[in-house]
């Protein structure tokens, strides 16, 4: 350290293996401080370091020096390939900042030759080279985005929206993967500048059966989605911009990352799903092959309606409308049943917005129509009154005494019979004149939906 080479160097320390002459009654004498010695240490301790200061001050000034003539030539041949024009913005702020440092480093570098190392030397550049180090992981991360940036835009310049989708969730992917890459290269490319970290590093190479099996298990599920984004990315089975439907919930893919996918809802939601869950389990892409699609309006009218009326004006409706792509627009009757009739309409459109915007307005156009030339095709409920003569049945007591008539009236009629069938031939009318006797009960009864 500078303060006990400083010590070092101003006292003098006596040979313990040289005979004293002294007795051993006389007290040891403490050791003299040399003035001229701490003064010349402490000057010559500054004047290393304002000479490794000025060094690394010129070194940071050529470096940035040098980054700018580098832009500026990006700058001039961005006009004719994007690629140079993009690294140039992506590379300004980290080119600019490790060209200082690595001037400063070297400059630092050329003042301690031929001097003694010192801890303040060695101190000082091994902060710098840690900052060369991370401004380099800096520049390295600012060219992936600069080329997924390129690769995208000459994408999109072709003008095929699949293929921009496509090209653009794998890019996305890859770039994030390389950042990754780089920034955990850097990180462990600064960690290894220390000899205790080598160290450690090396008994952790030792041991790295073991230590693997524990972060694996430690960070399973954190896997488990990196690898599941490298397979979307891979595999094309969603890409941004894709129309989704994941349980139950329509959206548009906005961002694919390497551990979740950022789903935008009609209602300007977002939900944040794990890259699991789109590997793990089904769901529906309505962009897949295109961004053509077809949407399906359903109306329940009266059987009065006229279909044929209603075909012509749907045929007038989609003609007139620019969010109609000239493949689909017809209308059938879906069912009849219980006094309605459904009609289904099917319309086409060049993506999910226009599709959507063309269902509303054809739905909204066949109502006014309706309410303005049909309006006997709405739906109504149909009730027929009829008049029916009610009338009111016997009370119980009365049904009652009736039945005591009747089986009073049969044991009069009993006790009369006569003793022979003579007599009662003989006392009986002709059947012709006897009255004929019906009681209120041997009447037949209707039902209560009769009367």
């Amino acid at each position: 350290m500078p303060l006990r080479a400083l010590l070092s160097a101003a006292t003098a320390t006596p040979t313990p293996d040289e005979p004293t002459s002294e007795p051993e009654g006389t007290p040891t004498q403490l050791p003299t401080l040399d003035v001229n010695q701490t003064v010349e240490a402490v000057q010559e301790t500054g004047v290393s370091l304002l000479d490794i200061a000025w060094r690394a001050g010129l070194g940071a000034a050529v470096g940035l020096a040098v980054v700018f003539v580098v832009l500026l030539v990006l700058r001039m041949l961005g006009s004719r390939r994007q690629l140079y024009s993009e690294l140039a913005r992506f590379g300004s702020s980290p080119g600019y900042l490790g060209g200082a440092l690595t001037g400063a480093y070297m400059g630092a570098q050329l003042a301690v030759v031929g001097q003694s190392n010192s801890a303040t030397r060695l101190i000082t550049l091994h902060a710098l080279l840690i900052g060369v180090i991370l401004a380099a992981t800096w520049l390295l991360a600012g060219t992936t985005r600069a080329v997924e940036a390129t690769v995208v835009a000459n994408v999109r310049a072709a003008g095929n929206h699949g293929r921009t989708s496509r090209v653009t969730t794998q890019a996305q992917i890859l770039r994030r993967v390389a950042e990754v890459i780089v920034i955990v290269c850097g990180l462990v490319g600064a960690v290894m500048t220390f000899p205790s970290a080598r160290v450690a590093m090396g008994s952790l190479l030792a041991s790295a059966g073991l230590v693997s099996v524990i972060a694996g298990l430690a960070a399973r599920s954190t896997l488990g989605n990196i690898f599941a984004g490298v397979q979307l990315a891979t595999t094309d089975a969603i890409r941004v911009g894709d129309l989704v439907v994941v349980d139950t919930e329509q959206g548009t893919i906005e961002e694919i990352t390497l551990t979740y996918v950022v789903m935008r809802t009609w209602d300007d939601r977002r939900l944040v799903l794990p890259s699991t869950h789109f590997t793990e389990n089904p769901f529906a892409n309505w962009s897949r092959g295109g961004t053509q699609g077809i949407g399906g309006i359903t109306m329940e009218l009266d059987w009065r309606a006229p279909v044929a009326a209603l075909r012509v004006e749907l045929a007038r409706i989609v003609a007139a409308s620019s969010a109609w792509d000239g493949r689909e627009a017809s209308l059938e009757v879906a069912d009849a049943v219980g006094g309605i009739l459904t009609i289904k309409i099917a319309v086409s459109g060049k993506n999910s917005s226009d599709i959507g915007a063309l269902k509303s307005h054809v739905r909204e156009e066949l109502v006014t129509w309706l309410q303005r030339e049909a309006p006997y095709a709405l739906p109504r409920t149909r009730v027929e009154v009829d008049q029916v003569e009610i009338t009111q049945d016997p009370t119980p007591e009365h049904v009652a005494r009736l039945a005591e008539e009747l089986i009073a009236r049969q044991k009069e009629e009993a006790r009369r019979e006569p003793e022979s069938p003579s007599e009662e031939a003989e006392a009986s009318p002709p059947a012709e004149a006897q009255p004929k006797r019906r009681s209120w009960l041997s009447r037949p009864r209707l039902g209560r939906g009769h009367r």
